[in-house]
């Protein structure tokens, strides 16, 4: 466990004399914390209430996600978020008695625990951002997902024709070079030489298509 949990989930106190709906993490006030999932924000609480400012996600496993006490509120209601995105500040808004995030999740309109996800609702690693939503912090840069898709657009029937026309002049080359490879290494091991020809012909076909 990453963050500090003030108060757990189903916890009874004198601050929580019923059972409590979600987690408590302690936070300075003014904390980014983010969407642990792709989602959709479906309300946005205006501090009136016990929770104080908050918002409610409804996640693509169709679980809603809970926030509350928040300082600042960075989305509005339909707005798409993504995993991992800053949503808001934490805060002391609404029955608070300290500087903390309010995190709850809910099935079917059943508040279970959410203490096996809790750490992404602060922490989360730049490589993952980028990997599922191509963000890094708050700037934006294609996603790997995007750029896999985006190679196996540049190999349609419209492109087939370029692709075979530089293959087949860049062939007599990627031969020579191979076979010399293979000439090479087949004086250390046969199993070896193989490999390192097949190998060179592949780099050589990538090469043809500026992919390396």
């Amino acid at each position: 466990m990453i963050v500090r949990i003030t108060s757990k989930f189903g916890e009874v106190s004198s601050i929580h004399p019923k059972p409590h709906t979600g987690i408590d993490i302690g936070l300075s006030e003014g904390t980014p914390f983010r969407s642990v999932y792709n989602g959709v924000i479906t309300k946005v609480y205006d501090g009136n209430g016990a929770i104080g400012k908050g918002v409610k996600i409804r996640f693509e496993d169709s679980t809603e996600g809970i926030y509350g006490h928040m300082n600042q509120v960075y989305v509005k209601v339909g707005e798409t978020v993504k995993n991992g995105e800053v949503i808001g500040l934490s805060g002391n808004t609404g029955n608070s008695t300290g500087g903390h995030l309010h995190f709850a999740l809910q099935k079917d309109g059943v508040f279970i625990n959410p203490e096996l996800i809790v750490d992404k609702t602060v922490n989360h690693s730049w490589f993952e951002n980028f990997i599922n939503n191509g963000k890094v912090g708050q700037v934006e840069y294609f996603t790997f997902k995007d750029w896999i898709q985006g190679k196996l657009t540049e190999v349609t029937l419209n492109n087939l024709t370029a692709f075979i026309e530089d293959l087949a002049m860049a062939f007599p080359i990627i031969s020579v070079v191979s076979i010399g490879v293979y000439c090479f290494l087949n004086m250390f091991s046969k199993s070896i030489a193989k490999l390192g020809a097949i190998g060179n012909g592949l780099y050589g076909i990538l090469i043809t298509q500026g992919v390396v």
